[in-house]
């Protein structure tokens, strides 16, 4: 099953940097493939409405704010644009949304003390 954008590459990289002009007020590329900069004031509300008072948070909780800030994020972007292809819309908020909370919240896996699992008796 192909479900390849019908864009250019270069089509491709232009609405990518629309959407980063929207999240960030200047931003710049690294070497290393990543980029940075001020996040405009839009999208700072919706990344403070996905912090999460809990020290800890299950896989659950965690994939459930990915939802609600792609979902966000989505909702913003189509109230900014109309020229951007929708999958890369989708595909964007995302990917960005998914670094932001794993930088936020740095995903540790441990093991549960008293944890009781009958298949490893």
């Amino acid at each position: 099953m192909d479900v390849s954008i019908d864009l250019t590459d270069s089509q491709i990289l232009r609405q990518i940097n629309k959407l980063r002009c929207l999240v960030f007020e200047d931003f710049k590329d690294n070497e290393n493939g990543t980029y940075e900069g001020e996040i405009t004031d839009g999208v700072a509300e919706i990344i403070e409405d996905l912090t999460n008072p809990l020290q800890e948070m299950t896989e659950e909780e965690f994939l459930k704010l990915i939802r609600k800030g792609t979902k966000a994020l989505i909702k913003f972007f189509e109230g900014e644009v109309n020229s951007i292809n929708d999958d890369i819309i989708h595909f964007f908020a995302f990917d960005f949304i998914t670094q932001t909370l794993d930088n936020m919240y740095g995903r540790v896996l441990q093991n549960k003390v008293n944890y009781f699992d009958p298949m490893f008796i």
